[in-house]
Order: structure tokens, then sequence, then C-alpha cells
């Protein structure tokens, strides 16, 4: 059995998969994640969870703060026409602490995820990757993957293919990349990973009930017109709100949820989540009802079904 990704809501990837209660699967995960760079050292105080009351929230709030203040930095060089070579230099050491609160998230981040399955591994279940679950990757998508590196360090992210026929998504239309691919050169990285759909399995809660259900099923009764509007008015509440498990793969801020100018009226085409740095293009767009139903259990606690 290999543990392949980790994902910010607390699903783990396991390939290679071999049947078994998902109870021993969270013991061996605990097992496996104990001895992987992700263990807290117990001499390295800065960063142990048991030695400091900091959470993963609290990293993402410094990162939004470390954000303000480069985007003050941006403002100021705009107004004025030029950059000091203090403020140059001044926004490289921000950028510096940018990326060291980004690790740091991840680690602590992971550290929580896995203490949660070790102390309510009964909450957890499996599902096998099959022809009719291409649903089980959407609803992942645009999350931040823990334990998942691209060979130049930088974390990678769930992707998929378009399919602008609009024909069905098959599982081999998803693919890892890396996050580098959103930075501009000499820091830019394409590389991708496959997306094995082969003895693929999902540790997740088990409580999300969108996971119990086929692709078709979670299609059909979403186009049920009384859920895909309700769907749709619980997520217009939530408009300009932030999504602490989405970040922007440039500014590692948690994405606001927005709604396109010009949309055509049906549930797929109507919301987004954008990064709120000012400038920034990336976008997430909820295109499924897998990632609208994942949305809603992430703001909500309940999605879809």
């Amino acid at each position: 059995m290999f543990f392949d990704a980790l994902f910010s809501i607390g699903t783990t990837v396991i390939t290679e998969f071999v049947r078994c209660a998902a109870v021993e699967v969270v013991r061996q995960i605990h097992h496996h994640w104990s001895k992987s760079r992700y263990k807290q050292d117990s001499s390295d105080k800065s960063t142990s969870s048991s030695y400091s009351n900091k959470v993963a929230k609290d990293v993402t709030e410094e990162l939004e703060v470390i954000d303000v203040e480069i985007v003050e930095l941006e403002k100021k060089e705009k107004r004025d026409g030029y950059c000091s070579q203090q403020d140059q230099e001044h926004k490289q050491e921000l950028e510096r602490l940018r990326d060291d609160k980004f690790e740091e998230l991840q680690k602590r981040k992971s550290t929580e995820i896995i203490e949660e399955q070790r102390a309510n591994p009964e909450n957890y279940e499996i599902s096998n990757l099959g022809g009719d679950n291409v649903h089980i990757p959407q609803f992942h998508m645009g999350q931040a993957v823990l334990g998942k590196k691209c060979s130049c360090g930088k974390p990678m992210i769930l992707q998929s293919r378009q399919r602008l026929d609009g024909s069905l998504y098959q599982l081999n239309d998803f693919f890892w990349a890396c996050t580098g691919f959103y930075n501009n050169q000499p820091l830019q990285c394409r590389r991708t990973q496959s997306f094995a759909a082969k003895d693929v399995a999902f540790l997740h809660k088990s409580d999300i009930f969108e996971l119990q259900v086929s692709h078709q099923e979670l299609s059909t009764i979403f186009n049920d017109p009384s859920v895909s509007k309700a769907t749709v008015s619980r997520i217009k509440s939530h408009l300009k709100e932030k999504d602490d498990d989405i970040l922007c793969p440039i500014h590692h801020v948690p994405m606001t949820l927005r709604e396109k100018r010009d949309h055509s009226g049906v549930a797929l085409d109507i919301f987004f989540l954008a990064c709120p740095h000012i400038g920034c293009q990336q976008i997430v767009k909820l295109k499924s009802p897998a990632q609208l139903a994942a949305y809603l259990k992430r703001r909500e606690g309940r999605g879809i079904i």
C-alpha cells in the first residue's frame, strides 16, 4: 500500500490499494507519516504542534497579512512609477517569508489531519475509483495537496483536461500538475505526473455522501430542479467569502467566491474562486456537481445530498 497524497480536507489518496478496513488503513497511514518528512521533530520546537498552540488557520492568517504588505508595496510602486531599493529588498524579504510560511502551513495542516484520523478512525471510509467514479477526483479539484511534491520541490495540484465538446469526463482526464506552472520565468515549472486510476482509493470522511454514490447518480440528483436551485441559492449566500482550503498557487492566500458577470444561468456556469491579490488572474471554476458539493461541504458541513 502506498499513500500518494493528502488533500487539505483530510482525504488521502492511496495507490496500490489492498482492500482492508478503513481503521486499518488509518493505522498504516499514521505509521507511514510518522516516518516521513512530515513527522514533527520533537527537538524542533518552532514547528512542533505539541509545543505551540498555533494551528494551520493561524498560519493562513499570517500569509494573508504578508500578502497585504506586498500589495501595499506594489500599489506604492505603481503610484510612484518606480520601486526604491529599500522597497524592493523588503518585498523580496516578504516573498521569502511567504514561502517559509506556506511550507509551515503544509506541515501543520498535514499533522492536524493525521492526528484527526488517528483519533477518530471510525469516522473514515474508503471509496475505490472505477469507471463511474469520476466525481471523486472532481470533488477534490483545486484543493491544496499535502505531501505531493514535484521534482522541483513545489507542491502539486490535481487538474483535469478540458472537454469542450461536452462529453463525459473519464478518470484518465485527471493529472497532477506542478503549482510552479503559474510562476513567471525563471521560476515556472510545467512538469506533470499521471494520475494512475488503476488500484487507487480515496480514504475520506464517512459523512461525504456524494462519494457514496456513482457519478451518474450524483448528476441525476443534481439535475433535479429543486436541488440545483437550492444549490445555487446556498452558494450565492457565500459570495466574497474566502475558502481556506483553496489557496492561490502563486500568492498562497485563500481564494474568494465570485459570480461570473455574464453567465448562462446554468448552475455549472455561475461560480468560481478567485485570488484576492490585486491583478492576479488565478481562478478555480466550480463547473461540476461534485465541485459545487465540495464547496458547500467545506463552507456549511453539508453538500448537495
